[in-house]
């Protein structure tokens, strides 16, 4: 029997299936030899550890044997799945300092397994512990140890901190310690702290041998991307040329999606050109790009090209198609990348439907992206969040609030997603009947209440349907409000008449310590526009400019040269046109021709009429009648049937306004 078994540990793990190794580990109770000989323990746990049905069978029988020795504990840990299973390490690492009559283990690979393993969890607090335990063991002059605990501490911003005091002590970095650090800084945003960083390994503060490497520079162009570093990323993309490191692939696509995401289209077309060598990143970076500017007939025909040069397609370069032809509104094209997948046998998967549906909705197509949805046999709320707000998008409100009759009926589990696309076909249908319902269905759900995105917009949906009396329940009951929910009840007093409310909590939000943004500077200037407080608003104007050095957009101009018409101060409104920082657009030029009309200031608004006639920026039938009501007033009626004229010729036609309140209460 004792031959037998031995025989049958060492075999190919492959060979047995769960119910074989419980089979042999009764066996092995039975006869005594599991608890009192450990050579037969560590090859049976290799076998069991090797089976992923078994692997719990494995971690219980390791916990509870008397006779262990401490070469068994890095076994153990080495065969355990870190990406499959973290969980499990950290289950046997507490074992093991439950079992303290083994001695120490010290293996570092064991600890850098531990520490991955708390990272992968953001168990903090167990990583904290396996870095004193290291400690403790004398462990702390392995390299990849440091490494190890560096990545952990730089992944949380709350511990960022630790992770700088980590790399200033440890006793010898080297790249990859440094470009743990540098991805660090980018994922915590800290872009700046990352350049000086990378100044400073150019500098040679951390000794002559440490060069950054090719990672080192696709974790910081990258980063760039993600933090709008743009002239950063430049000057690194220089610095890669100096060094070479620009012929190094991974480089190459980091600095494509650079100049693609930001735009310079034909810098990231001539890099991509100049390659000595494209893999499969590199043509979808530059696919991606070309969707990412709406260019739906380069991106076709880089995606033709890639497949003439044998290069295989994956995921990526099927979303990127599918978002060029959303972004450049081209329903042709993205029914071309539909079919070619169907013609393939291509798998679509949610994040495929996903933009499927969202590309058919944008180009108008809610039929399709509808069979789509229907189509697929993943229950994923994904899918049905990108329908909603498809719905939401091509203004059939109706029929996004319907679907969420069906998610019930299937019953999936609403996000936030779901709920803000349900209650922004409230707001824009002015269906308050059903923003209710949406309402009470968010506060009865555990995950859902409290949710600082959702209240803030219920506040905006309650506002524009005209129940400010709802807006402030929902307004005064959060526990804590940030920029977006003092801005969402500014703008909802404005948009319904209540000028000095408006005023009154946009002071209680500066009293509060929030600093106002530019939208919300814009929903209090209205108020004050809309209410006749003339100083009041020029008063605020001037904190915006000064105080907060918010930049003035038109919106911003258009409040102030509209409370000033309306208050008969013309000549003051005109001045302000000429001095303010940006062009005058039509909606403003007829705010001020209307004014100058309705005061009888005709000198005035022709002067306006003409200077505006010269700069060829009027389009619109709104514009035409602004400009023939001020000619008939002034007898200029030539002029009037000359803008006539314009009006027959173009066939411009005045968009109809309606009322977004449906529910009268």
């Amino acid at each position: 029997m004792r031959q037998r078994l031995t025989h049958l540990l060492h075999q190919n793990p492959n060979l047995f299936s769960p119910q074989n190794l419980l089979q042999i580990q009764t066996q092995l109770t039975t006869t005594g030899l599991l608890s009192l000989n450990p050579s037969f323990l560590i090859p049976f746990l290799n076998l069991t550890l090797s089976n992923p049905s078994t692997l719990h069978h494995a971690t219980a029988l390791f916990t509870h044997t008397q006779h262990l020795n401490a070469p068994t504990w890095p076994i153990m840990v080495r065969r355990l799945n870190l990406d499959a299973d973290p969980s499990r390490v950290v289950s046997v690492f507490k074992a093991m300092q439950r079992l303290k009559r083994n001695g120490h283990v010290l293996d570092p690979y064991v600890y850098a397994s531990l520490v991955k393993a708390c990272n992968k969890l953001s168990a903090t607090r167990e990583g904290k512990a396996v870095h004193c335990h290291i400690v403790r063991v004398g462990l702390d002059y392995n390299v990849n140890l440091w490494n190890s605990i560096l990545n952990l501490y730089s992944c949380s911003e709350s511990l960022i901190g630790y992770a700088c005091r980590v790399f200033d002590i440890m006793p010898h970095r080297t790249v990859v310690s440094v470009n743990g650090m540098l991805s660090g800084f980018v994922k915590n945003g800290m872009l700046n702290e990352g350049v000086g960083l990378f100044k400073k390994i150019l500098g040679c503060s951390f000794g002559l041998e440490l060069k950054p490497n090719y990672v080192t520079l696709v974790v910081l162009v990258s980063g760039c991307v993600q933090l709008d570093g743009f002239i950063v990323g430049k000057v690194l993309h220089l610095y890669c040329c100096k060094t070479g490191l620009d012929l190094v692939n991974e480089v190459c696509n980091a600095v494509i999606d650079l100049y693609s995401k930001f735009g310079h289209i034909s810098e990231a077309a001539r890099m991509f050109n100049e390659m000595p060598e494209r893999d499969l990143v590199s043509w979808n970076s530059m696919i991606a790009g070309y969707a990412g500017v709406g260019d739906c007939r380069k991106a076709l025909y880089l995606f033709r090209e890639m497949r003439a040069d044998n290069v295989g397609f994956d995921r990526v370069s099927l979303i990127s198609l599918i978002s060029a032809a959303a972004n450049g509104l081209n329903l042709g094209m993205g029914k071309v990348v539909h079919g070619y997948m169907t013609a393939t046998g291509a798998e679509i998967t949610v994040a495929i439907g996903t933009a499927l549906i969202d590309m058919y909705s944008k180009c108008g197509s809610t039929k399709c992206a509808k069979k789509v949805l229907d189509e697929l046999q993943d229950e994923s709320i994904v899918l049905w969040n990108s329908m909603i707000h498809g719905y939401v998008e091509c203004g059939h409100n109706q029929e996004a609030l319907e679907l969420f009759n069906q998610i019930q009926s299937r019953k999936l589990r609403p996000d936030e997603i779901t709920m803000v696309g349900l209650i922004l076909a409230c707001r824009n249908s002015g269906d308050l009947s059903h923003g209710i319902g949406i309402h009470s269905y968010i506060e009865n759900d555990i995950h859902l209440q409290g949710c600082i995105v959702l209240q803030n917009a219920l506040i905006d949906m309650y506002a524009k349907c005209g129940s400010m009396s709802l807006a402030k329940v929902v307004f005064d009951k959060m526990p804590s409000k940030d920029v977006v929910s003092w801005t969402s009840i500014i703008v909802g007093h404005a948009i319904n008449g209540e000028g000095k409310e408006a005023i009154l909590a946009f002071r209680k939000m500066c009293a509060e310590k929030v600093e106002p943004n530019s939208v919300t500077f814009i929903g209090v200037l209205s108020a004050c526009d809309h209410a006749g407080l003339v100083e009041e608003g020029l008063n605020l104007y001037d904190d915006m400019c000064r105080l907060y050095h918010i930049k003035p957009r038109i919106e911003h101009c258009g409040c102030i040269i509209d409370m000033l018409a309306r208050a008969g101060r013309l000549k003051e409104a005109h001045k302000f046109v000429k001095s303010m920082p940006i062009e005058l657009n039509a909606v403003v030029w007829r705010m001020l021709v209307n004014a100058c009309r309705v005061h009888g200031d005709f000198a005035r608004g022709l002067c306006l009429v003409s200077g505006f006639t010269d700069l060829n920026t009027l389009h619109g039938a709104e514009d035409h009648v602004a400009s023939s009501n001020i000619l008939a007033d002034a007898g200029r009626w030539d002029d009037v049937l000359n803008e006539r004229s314009l009006m027959a010729t173009k066939t411009n036609t005045k968009v109809a306004g309606k009322s977004s309140i449906r529910d009268f209460r």
